[in-house]
């Protein structure tokens, strides 16, 4: 409940109130992936109002236009990975629904710290060079922490082939797990 609520942790019966409230508002607020019955990885997002502490990250607040993506959850398999799967899932349903930009907070990590380090299992702040190159543009820094911003109602060409070619790989994937095997 970190992005949830700005003080005091909070106990299971406001978190599932949190949830409830977030599905009622703004539908399914995140997505989970699951492969060959493991858990690789979670990601949680919606728009500014889902999530309090947005307004006073460093480098924020988020912008009132935009949805945030607050963190993934990575399984031990191939975070780097999972976490452009888990990113490229959401700006596409994020762009499916209309939303018109997408922001997050990312951390310039010193170029010393090895790519595979940047990946750690939990997220809330996101290798700024990993969102770049999924077509994010700096907004404002504070010290290490960096706003990130894509646009989503008319990315331009390039970024949207890219989601669009993940989204169809990833439709690709879904239809071959599903495929008998043998």
């Amino acid at each position: 409940m970190f992005w949830q609520r700005t003080r005091t942790p909070a106990k299971a019966s406001i978190k599932r109130r949190w949830a409830r409230s977030a599905a009622r508002r703004f539908g399914p607020w995140g997505r989970v992936l699951h492969e060959q019955g493991a858990f690789r990885g979670m990601i949680q997002y919606g728009p500014r109002a889902l999530f309090p502490r947005t307004r006073i990250m460093p480098a924020g607040p988020a912008s009132a236009d935009a949805a945030v993506v607050t963190c993934v959850y990575l399984g031990e398999v191939d975070r780097a990975g999972i976490c452009e799967r888990l990113f490229l899932e959401a700006l596409a349903d994020l762009q499916g629904r209309g939303i018109a930009a997408v922001e997050t907070f990312g951390i310039n990590y010193p170029d010393d710290i090895p790519s595979d380090d940047r990946f750690g299992a939990h997220h809330t702040l996101f290798d700024r060079a990993f969102l770049e190159r999924l077509g994010f543009g700096a907004i404002r820094a504070s010290g290490q922490v960096v706003l990130m911003r894509l646009e989503l109602g008319d990315p331009g060409p390039a970024p949207r082939r890219r989601v669009g070619r993940a989204v169809v790989r990833l439709r690709r994937r879904r239809v071959t797990r599903r495929a008998p095997v043998g």
